[in-house]
Order: structure tokens, then sequence, then C-alpha cells
């Protein structure tokens, strides 16, 4: 029996086997393969860029204070040409200012809050002329002697590099961001040697997530750039001291005691800083100025004392030995403090660590100097004073506890310390709490209107204000208006009621009622000319203050069931009203930087 075409078993349609799907949770994990990859070369990359930013500046610093070319990274408190060295701050400061005014104005700064405006607001997207810029600026006006530290624009510019490979290839934002991590971790542990206060530091300040496919990349790419250091730079650490005695428990008191005076410090070395910046702000000049007259009070100051000048890495080292004579430390924390606000505050380019790192060292060398003259068998010396100092004033000022604590030890080596470092930097923590709302790291951020909350959670509800995502201004209206008057108005195209879902009621300008556009016709219907908005308004709201953040609408609404919230002032006057549809768009943007969109 013949058989048909159409009932040939050979052609007779497959059934396709049933895919498996994966879930969301499951694309996310398979990234991180491609994401540890793409940070291992950026690692070794960032690595490359900081060997080359930290060497020029040794070049820059040889030109100006030793007229020869080199690049060793020196001391310009050694040059033989004082006092006409003077003018090298006030030069560097000048081209500083040219390359701001003519190239970008994100290069002002210490680069740390302009990299977290980039991940906050940007999506983690850096203009690689930024980082080049940072760069270049930053290396001229350190080794021109302004009293800076590299890391900040090394950290700017190894996270443009990560930013940069992260939009040649097709992913989301949040991987991106991962990827400007990673060059910024890169970048640090290359120029210090500290791989973990690298990952730390970027976890606090640019992540805000403590996860698995972040950490990863970002540990691989902190390992490969602190390889780089000992391989590049150095194999010992950066502030290299022999085993310094701490003290036993006995000595603890002196510990808080020494936190409570670093936070104090901290917190007056961020409003200092912008303190500054605001009376720089005052001056008719703009840049390219502003940098040369930061650079001119540098030189004076440099005059005096001139260990404040430069990087000031063995100043450091020396006062951790005890090399340096009480008074003079005492000079050097008063003048580099004075320096640094002086110069930062101009509007010019350079780094926050190290400078805030001498100012601590010296000052708790100071202090531990003053105890062991008062109680002569302490315990402890100096030397240890100082690295709990140096800690606990960055620390404060940075609102980085964690990356200042595992910094400290790692420079220095004495991991011996980590009990009286961890008790300082706590200490001074609380206190910085109390006295600051914003960091040195965030002030800035806050005066652009976004808040940076110092949790571990990347939640765009905690960085805007209640009143930045309000609904349309609320229209209010007196509660003796008649009802009768509301209606017509809102029957009027041209007046502001006319397209209203509701409408607040007010007494002497404060909200006590909610009028919803249903509510009005019908009181209008029962004809009762003598009914007021104070009769028919609803009592059954609740308000926020416009500062209050939007998560914290977000959980009233969800605790209190309801479905919208008047926006109102310091004084109750009301500003607008909020809903859940509001907070959501919000919440919009953490999802599309989740999703594959680019």
């Amino acid at each position: 029996m013949a058989i048909g075409l159409g009932s040939s078993p050979s052609a007779q349609p497959k059934t396709p086997l049933p895919t498996k799907h994966k879930t969301a949770d499951e694309r996310e994990e398979a990234r991180i393969s491609l994401l540890t990859l793409l940070a291992a070369g950026i690692g070794v990359a960032s690595g490359f860029i900081a060997y080359a930013l930290y060497h020029l500046i040794g070049l820059i610093t040889n030109l100006f204070y030793y007229g020869r070319v080199g690049i060793s990274l020196v001391s310009p408190a050694e040059s033989p040409f004082f006092p006409y060295v003077v003018l090298a701050p006030v030069v560097g400061g000048l081209v500083a200012g040219l390359m701001i005014k003519y190239g970008s104005e994100r290069i002002v700064g210490h680069g740390i809050p302009e990299t977290m405006e980039s991940v906050l607001l940007n999506r983690s997207k850096i203009e690689p002329k930024v980082g080049l810029l940072k760069a270049a600026s930053a290396a001229i006006t350190i080794g021109s002697g302004q009293p800076f530290g590299a890391e900040g624009p090394i950290i700017q510019t190894g996270g443009a590099f990560g930013s940069f490979v992260g939009l040649r290839i097709r992913m989301s934002g949040a991987e991106r961001r991962i990827l400007l991590a990673s060059g910024a971790a890169a970048g640090m542990a290359a120029t210090f040697g500290t791989p973990i206060a690298a990952i730390i530091l970027v976890i606090e300040l640019l992540l805000f997530e403590f996860r698995v496919k972040s950490l990863i990349p970002v540990a691989v790419a902190s390992a490969i750039g602190a390889w780089l250091h000992i391989y590049l730079i150095s194999s010992q650490p950066l502030f290299m001291t022999p085993a310094l005695a701490f003290g036993g428990l006995g000595t603890l008191p002196f510990y808080v005691g020494l936190g409570l005076l670093c936070g104090v410090l901290g917190a007056l070395l961020s409003r200092g800083l912008y303190r500054s910046e605001d009376a720089f702000a005052k001056l008719n000049l703009g840049q390219p100025w502003f940098p040369a007259i930061g650079g001119l009070a540098v030189g004076l100051i440099g005059l005096a004392v001139p260990q404040i000048l430069g990087v000031g890495y063995n100043v450091i080292t020396n006062i951790l030995l005890g090399k340096v004579a009480l008074e003079l430390v005492a000079l050097i924390a008063v003048a580099k403090a004075a320096a640094w606000i002086l110069a930062m505050g101009s509007q010019t380019s350079g780094g926050t660590l190290a400078p805030i790192f001498m100012v601590g060292d010296a000052v708790g060398f100071v202090i531990g100097s003053l105890i062991l003259a008062l109680i002569p068998g302490a315990g402890f010396v100096p030397g240890a004073f100082a690295v709990a100092g140096m800690a606990a004033v960055f620390g404060t000022a940075a609102r980085a506890p964690f990356t200042s604590i595992i910094f400290a030890l790692e420079v220095t080596g004495d991991y011996q310390g980590v009990l009286p470092v961890v008790i300082t930097v706590v200490i001074a923590e609380l206190v910085g709490e109390r006295l600051m709302e914003n960091s040195i790291m965030t002030e800035k951020l806050a005066r652009r209107g976004l808040r940076v909350r110092h949790i571990y959670e990347y939640n765009p509800l905690r960085q805007v204000t209640a009143a930045a995502v309000m609904s349309s201004p609320l229209v209010s209206v007196d509660e003796s208006v008649p009802v009768v008057d509301l209606v017509k108005k809102m029957n009027d195209p041209s007046n502001p009621m006319s397209d209203r879902k509701r409408i607040a009621v007010t007494a002497k300008e404060t909200v006590v009622g909610v009028l919803e556009r249903a509510r009005i016709y019908e009181a209008a219907a029962a004809a009762e000319p003598s009914l007021t908005a104070i009769d028919v308004c609803s009592r059954d709201f609740e308000t926020i203050r416009g500062d209050e953040l939007a998560y914290q609408a977000m959980r009233v609404i969800l605790l209190h069931g309801r479905r919208f919230l008047i926006v109102v002032d310091g004084a109750g006057r009301p500003l607008g009203y909020l809903s859940m549809s509001d907070l959501l768009r919000v919440n919009k943007v953490k999802v599309e930087d989740e999703s594959l969109v680019e």
C-alpha cells in the first residue's frame, strides 16, 4: 500500500521541545562573568592610569621646584628656589582655571561628589574628556605645590574609563555603575596599595549596595590595581612604620577623647571648605582667577610652613615616626588645614584624602604627645594616636568610617591597632552625625537638590524630596468661600480650578481640609447657598512637609492606607499633592537602570 506524501513520517511536523526561560534573577546572575572579565581589563587600564598620574605629579613637581626633569615623587619643601616658589601654586592654579573654563566645569573640586552625581543622576555616564582633564588638571595643581591628594582625581578618572567601557557594550545603567566603580576602586588601589579600602570606599560612596554581582567585579579590579601598585610603584605600605605601641585596654578612654575631638575637627573642615567656596563665589572674578588666588594663598602659607606643599606623603610618614618636632607638627596641622580650605574653596581641582589625613595625623600626634607628657607611663607612642587621628578625621568629614578604618591600617601596616582605631573612628562618626547634616562628599550634591543618605541602598525615593516629586501645585481656597462660588470657578475654563481633581481648604493659610471635585458638585446640588468650603470638605487627610524625603511619603501612604498626601511647607501652607503614581514615577528610573535598554 502506497503512503502519500502528507502521511510520511519524515514529513510530520515535529513538536518543539519546551524552552526553559530564565527568570530575571537568573539572567542577572549570568552577567557576573561578563562584568568580572570587563572589570579585570578596566583594573589593568586604571592601574596604569594611576601610575601615569602618580609620575606626572612627580614630573611637574621636579620642574617647578627643582628645575629638572624627573618623575620620582619629591617634596617641594626641600626646593633650593625658596622664596621664589611662592609663585608656583599661582601658576598651577591659573592653568587649572583655564582648563576648567575652556575644558569642562565638571573637573572642579575633588572628584568624588561629581562621580557620585554621575551615578545618581546620569546613569553612571562620565565623558572621557572629563576623566582626562581631571587627571591633567589635578597633576598640575598638585605638582605646583597645592595641598591636595591624588585619590579624588584618580577615582574620577578611573571611573570615567569604566563608564567609557560600559557605554561601548550593551548593558544596563546598573551594570555600567559596577564598571564605573571597578575603575574607581582599581585606580585608588593602584595609587595607594589599599585594595580592601578601595572596595569599601566605592561601596560607601558610589555603589550604595552590597551584593555579589557588584562585589566580585569591583574586588577583582581592586586586586589587580593593588598588584600593579606593588609592581610599578612600591611593595611597601605608603606610610611604612614599624609596629607602634597602641597601648592596652586602659588607654581606650584616651582614644574616646581623641574621637570626640576628631569628630569636631572633621565637621569644622567640612564646613570650612564650603564657607570658603561661598566666599570665593561672592568675588566678581570667576575662572581662571579663583584658582590663581587660592594658589597665592597656598604659596604664602608655604613660605612659612613648606611642609604643607604638595601631597605630603613623606610628611605624614615622618610625623608617624616621630621625626618632626612637636611645635612644628602643631603648626603643620593648622597651616595644612588653612591652605587646603582656601585652595579647594577656590574652585580648582585636587583630592581631599591626603590633606585631611595630614591634618588628622598631626592633631593625633600632638594629642598623644600631650597625654604622654601628663601621664608618662600611658603605654602608647604618639604615632599610635596619629594613625587613629587621621582615620577619624577623614572618616567624619567624608562620612566613610569603614573606608577610613581599613585605609589607615592598610597604608601603615599597623593592623594591631584595629581596636583603638575603630573606637576612635566610631566616636568621631557619632559626633559628626550630630554636627553635620551632610558630609564633605555630599554637601555639594545637597546644594543641587540631591539628598544622599549614608546607607548601602540605591533607592531613588531616598534621594529626592516630596516637593520635588509631587503633582502640579495644589489650588487652595479659604474656608469661608461659598460652595456656589466654587462651582462657578470650576466651570470657568480660564480659572485654575477648572481642571483640578482636588482643592485644599485653608484657614489662615494652613490646610484644614480637602475638597474633591465630585463632592463640590454634590454639595451644590443641595441648593443651600449658606454652605461654605469648610462645611463640605473632608478632614480625613494626611500632610507631609515638602523637605521630607519621598521615601517617608511612601511610608505614610502605605502604613495609613492613603490615596494621596497634601504637601505643605514649614508653616503648613499647601504646596501640592502627592500620590502613589508620583512615587512610582520616581522608581521608574531605578527599574530602567536595571534593564537592558541601551
